[in-house]
């Protein structure tokens, strides 16, 4: 995930004594997401700190803490994990989450839109496994897009943010998209019950968008969510070439208008997508030498494997069965299960569909670009299936065995009794310079320092805000310090705030990190309350916790008129109308100077003499 703004006033702070906020990720609409360091059980977590002036609001906070209890109940390897939820004494609140350490679908499918076929159903299937278990459990989860299905560096797929659902026997009308437009079905988009069909919708549109590299509507946001509900959404053959039509079909399903014509839940579409996979051909491409270097472990089983069998992949929802079959010598497709002879099954990892291969006499599978023995050449990569090790291996291997228990004595002796476990305490070195702070760390036996900035208020830029671990606690030499050193107050964009009331000014003058300064009035024919005037100006930098003045409106003019006696006529005039004055100005006869000489009031009227 990419982290869009890595220090802000939360950065550093510690949740209840126990998580550590380390740096943001995304902001959304009701939420923040940090990756934050759980130090009770150090391990990595993402934090979603919720906008202030929703924790603000106790029924949001309830409806929040109601739906963390009803996600942290579902357990599946692709959905992200809810582990805790709270809220602090000052009234953060906050959900912890499963930590995915990989880029979302979205960032994906920038990069490899339009996928193909097989490509697309490989990072849907995980998705529809874990959303079908959200089905069963009765959720609906209501905001299905790519932003929120993450992928680890490993490559497994999980689904997040199960933040809009509900238990479906809860639901009910509403008249506004909880998710986002682009994916919202028809009944969402109006004002219909919704259940788990919904999410089938946006998973439709997130497949035809996989396959294409663009959704079917663009536009406002009123003229996509008219779209949805106006228009049926084309076949994405119709955008992109080579895409079977059992995927078109898939798609069509998903995004009828009708719910009813749509598959029931996401374990019906997985059933779907799983059968297309299962159809699709064979990957007939040459792997790489540097694909071909893996060892396949022999069994009695693989060695009874007939010399013109083809190794043929069928999955299921759990696992992938490779089995040998029999090849027609007049198609390179294996033939029907019937025909199978001497079979032999080994169950491997889900992880796609892997090339054809087939078997000689040495025993070795050969890679084929067709998936037969016709179109092997002698520079084709072997992969052996039985391999015995070289005198060069063994001796090798003998060498490194060696290395490695002196390596392992070494750090046994450097860990049990020599320097590694000499211990120190920390000192004290908070307010000091950073070069100060790292003698005195040295002088205590502490070689192994690191420095991390973050932004601070109260800290000079350049001194240290504290140590991690604390002052006065016990490391060894192996160990790291870090010194947490202050940049000073953030510099932040200043938002606008004129044109809002008095109350939504504060609140987002609170969430843009700045404080509310002086607030005056100013008589205007704009509403009662309105911030006619901001200071400093919008779009100009400001340190974090600088004070906004606010200027505004106010429908009743002053009781008292002001004294305008010596000055220009002109700013004299423009000054009284502004408080809601009318005024007329009486000049004699040769008068020059444009100065105001006497003034007098005749109810809202005040009339200037000027020579």
């Amino acid at each position: 995930m990419p982290d869009h703004s890595p220090h802000d006033r939360l950065t550093g702070t510690l949740l209840d004594h126990r998580y550590r906020i380390q740096r943001r990720l995304a902001t959304g609409g009701t939420a923040s997401v940090y990756v934050g360091l759980d130090e009770r059980l150090d391990r990595p977590v993402a934090l979603k700190i919720i906008h202030p002036h929703f924790a603000d609001d106790p029924k949001f906070v309830e409806r929040a803490q109601r739906e963390a209890k009803s996600a942290a109940r579902l357990h599946h390897p692709n959905v992200v994990a809810v582990l805790d939820q709270g809220q602090t004494a000052d009234g953060v609140v906050y959900l912890v989450l499963e930590y995915v350490d990989g880029p979302t679908l979205r960032h994906v499918i920038a990069r490899e839109s339009p996928m193909t076929a097989r490509r697309t159903l490989d990072l849907l299937v995980p998705v529809l496994r874990g959303l079908a278990q959200a089905h069963r459990s009765g959720m609906v989860h209501r905001d299905i897009k790519p932003e929120n299905v993450l992928l680890t560096t490993g490559g497994d797929v999980k689904v997040a943010d199960f933040g809009l659902m509900r238990a479906v026997d809860e639901h009910t009308s509403t008249s506004t998209i909880l998710g986002t437009v682009a994916y919202a079905a028809p009944e969402l988009v109006g004002h219909e019950p919704v259940d788990q069909r919904c999410d089938v919708y946006a998973l439709g549109i997130m497949a035809y968008e996989m396959l294409t590299g663009s959704r079917p509507y663009t536009g406002t946001a009123l003229q996509v969510a008219n779209a949805h509900v106006s228009r049926d959404v084309p076949a994405p053959s119709r955008i992109s070439s080579g895409i079977p039509a059992s995927l078109d079909e898939f798609v069509l399903r998903c995004t009828a208008r009708n719910p009813d014509a749509r598959p029931a839940d996401a374990a019906a579409l997985l059933d779907l997508a799983l059968a297309i996979h299962r159809s699709l051909p064979a990957v007939n491409d040459p792997v790489s030498l540097n694909q071909a270097t893996h060892v396949i472990p022999a069994s009695d089983e693989t060695q009874s494997l007939p010399q013109s069998g083809q190794a043929h992949f069928s999955g299921d929802a759990e696992t992938t069965v490779l089995s040998a079959q029999p090849q027609d010598s007049r198609s390179t497709e294996p033939i029907s299960s019937s025909g199978v002879r001497n079979a032999a099954t080994r169950a491997i990892p889900a992880s796609g569909i892997l090339p054809t291969y087939d078997l000689d006499a040495t025993q070795t599978v050969a890679i084929t670009a067709a998936g037969s023995t016709a179109h092997r050449t002698p520079e084709q990569p072997r992969v052996t299936l039985n391999p015995q090790p070289s005198p060069l291996q063994l001796a090798i291997g003998s060498v490194v065995f060696v290395l490695l228990l002196a390596l392992a004595g070494f750090l046994g002796w450097w860990l049990a009794s020599g320097p590694g476990m000499a211990a120190s305490t920390v000192p004290d070195v908070s307010g000091v310079p950073v070069a100060n702070a790292e003698r005195t760390l040295s002088a205590a036996g502490i070689s192994n320092v690191g420095v991390h900035t973050m932004t601070n208020a109260q800290i000079p830029a350049g001194s240290v805000i504290g140590t991690d671990p604390d002052e006065s606690a016990r490391v060894h030499g192996i160990e790291q310090v870090v010194l947490l050193v202050s940049e000073g107050p953030a510099q932040l964009d200043v938002p606008m705030f004129e044109g809002m009331t008095l109350d939504e000014a504060r609140n987002a003058i609170s969430q843009a990190g700045f404080t509310v300064g002086g607030v005056q009035t100013q008589y205007s024919d704009q509403p009662d309350g309105t911030v006619l005037q901001q200071q400093p100006s919008q779009g100009s930098k400001a340190e974090e916790g600088t004070a906004v003045d606010l200027t505004v409106a106010t429908d009743s003019p002053p009781d008292q008129v002001p004294n305008v006696v010596g000055q220009n006529v002109d700013s004299a005039r423009e000054s009284l109308e502004e408080l809601g004055f009318t005024v007329e100005v009486n000049r004699p006869v040769g008068s020059t100077l444009d100065r105001v000489v006497h003034q007098r009031e005749d109810g809202d009227t005040v009339i200037l003499t000027v020579l």
